[in-house]
């Protein structure tokens, strides 16, 4: 699928432009030409490869999903990679790559699906908003913020999640909230790997020393790059309490376990005097003095029970228990 828009320097917008007159467009240094294309076919291919002379890498790069984000700078234009975020049908966070190119009077967007943040773009520019009147450069800050800003909402979204689960592990510590937990912090890291390359790549176009980017447009990639720094100090913060809530429950764990151990330990080392006299007393041995009088057995088993209490007495004031 393709989608075309031209700008005339007269004010006059046309789309759905012939792949045939894209050459005639791309002649006119005053005019302004974006060419969408979603799920990239031969056609599609050929035209970017002939029309719009892209190198071959850049179109392998196009056509080859899971490429990192980047930057690469060529003769006629800049070439630059930027990932939006989605959830798959298992609600899996997993990333949308969408390719640009930006020359001196063309843009060129290229994406394997559907992206919402594109189709917005799309019917801005059909309602002749000013973005496209001010060249290939600031429509493509427009596009990347509304990228960008997508990550909003899912931030927001795994933030509450956190909270919520630090929240119930002090109260509920099983095993599931703990697998929810490792789950968020799957994400975190995705939106990590996610933001850390395109801050970079921002970054560049903030110091406004790029080609095909003007300077008084420049200056609108500080607010992408704020938005960046925002987000990866956000995603810092959550992987913090992330790491914190999973030493809490290890903590918990280990506690419980080591009051179980004393518990234990206490109830055996309290049957051990039981277990000594009557191990001494089911010996084999050819006579036993104590079994004379009949008293004596009484006065043993005394003994023994007394001896239970007087143990826990000093257990507990010396705190073992």
């Amino acid at each position: 699928m393709i989608r075309s828009y031209r700008y005339h320097p007269t004010g006059e917008l046309e789309w759905n432009i012939p792949a045939e007159r894209f050459r005639e467009a791309l002649a006119d240094p005053q005019s302004l030409l974006w060419v969408d294309i979603e799920d990239p076919e031969d056609a599609e291919i050929e035209l970017l490869l002939e029309v719009f002379d892209l190198h071959p890498l850049t179109v392998e790069d196009c056509i080859m999903p899971n490429v990192r984000p980047k930057i690469e700078e060529f003769d006629r234009y800049l070439f630059v990679v930027l990932q939006g975020l989605k959830r798959n049908d298992a609600k899996r966070l997993t990333p949308t790559e969408v390719d640009f190119c930006i020359g001196r009077n063309f843009l060129v967007t290229v994406r394997s699906e559907r992206m919402k943040v594109l189709d917005e773009e799309c019917i801005r520019v059909e309602k002749k908003s000013p973005v496209i009147k001010r060249g290939a450069d600031f429509l493509f800050y427009s596009i990347a913020d509304s990228l960008i800003d997508s990550y909003f909402p899912i931030l927001d979204e795994v933030e509450a999640r956190v909270d919520e689960l630090e929240t119930r592990l002090l109260a509920d510590s099983t095993q599931a909230t703990v697998s929810a937990l490792l789950d968020v912090y799957g994400e975190l890291m995705i939106l990590r790997r996610t933001l850390a390359p395109h801050r970079e790549i921002l970054s560049r176009f903030n110091r406004g020393d790029l080609p095909f980017i003007t300077p008084a447009n420049a200056i609108y990639f500080r607010d992408i790059y704020d938005h960046l720094l925002r987000m990866s100090d956000l995603v810092d913060a959550c992987r913090e309490v992330t790491t914190m809530s999973l030493e809490a429950y290890a903590t918990i764990v280990s506690n419980r376990l080591n009051e179980i151990m004393k518990t234990l330990t206490a109830i055996a080392t309290l049957a051990l005097p039981l277990i000594v006299v009557t191990g001494i007393y089911g010996m084999n041995f050819s006579e036993h003095p104590e079994l004379g009088p009949r008293w004596i057995y009484h006065v043993f088993s005394a003994g023994m029970l007394l001896a239970l209490p007087v143990m826990a007495w000093a257990f507990r004031k010396n705190r073992w228990l």
